[in-house]
């Protein structure tokens, strides 16, 4: 039985508002990576072609972890504002649990191009790497804990749309408790930043295991153009 959607807890004002978080914040990836600056990175009386080249080139690599990270960011919250996105389009309305939960999960979307710029200009420091999983983390237990209210609360419209829902919340979990167990190596090795990047090929590979455990498939309806009746079948025989 589904309940009428009471004010303030419409699907639509609240996919509206995360969508407008979501993108400001994607953009302000890009915006903190550096820019060149300076007459090195120009051609110049005093500065010829392949000169100019070196210095941008020189400059690029440095900021090759900049780049990194922005890209890394970029791909945690475009899964996770998909994963939203799909959730709200399968419920009549936010329980309040599910809406108290917005809050921190915005709070640290709005807080993560933070933390990317400084994994970004200093990848090598293992606090910059762990400040960075810590906020991604958060904001994951943020997200699994949304998915997971959205089926407690008989807001979805239908038993297979419960089943998806579930195998959702499921795989949330489990790439939640990866990217915690890989944010214990963030202090000894830089290196755990590729491990994070793998979070949504895991997820994926996990879909087709579970899927036949959680989501429940619905029997075809038997019509009579599928199967006629056994007194039809006899009158066929006998023309």
């Amino acid at each position: 039985m589904h309940h009428a959607a009471r004010p303030g807890q419409t699907p639509e004002r609240l996919g509206f508002f995360t969508d407008a978080v979501f993108a400001i914040a994607m953009t302000l990836l890009v915006i903190e990576i550096p820019r060149p600056e300076g007459k090195d990175f120009d051609t110049t009386d005093g500065n010829s072609k392949s000169q100019a080249a070196d210095h941008l080139w020189h400059f690029l690599i440095h900021e090759a972890g900049s780049f990194y990270s922005y890209l890394l960011a970029f791909l945690v919250l475009w899964i996770i504002w998909r994963q939203h996105h799909t959730m709200l389009d399968r419920i009549s309305h936010v329980p309040g649990p599910m809406m108290m939960l917005h809050f921190p999960l915005l709070l640290l979307t709005g807080f993560l191009p933070f933390a990317t710029t400084i994994m970004g200009h200093y990848p090598g420091n293992p606090l910059a790497s762990l400040l960075f999983g810590l906020v991604v983390l958060l904001l994951m237990l943020c997200r699994s804990g949304i998915q997971t209210q959205a089926s407690r609360h008989g807001v979805l419209s239908s038993p297979a749309q419960e089943s998806a829902q579930r195998l959702d919340s499921t795989i949330s979990w489990l790439v939640t408790a990866y990217w915690g167990l890989t944010l214990l190596l963030a202090w000894w090795t830089p290196w755990v930043q590729l491990l994070w990047f793998l979070s949504g090929a895991i997820a994926q590979a996990l879909t087709p295991f579970l899927r036949p455990h959680l989501v429940k498939t619905q029997p075809h309806p038997t019509t009579p153009h599928h199967r006629m009746a056994p007194a039809q079948a006899s009158t066929v025989g006998r023309q």
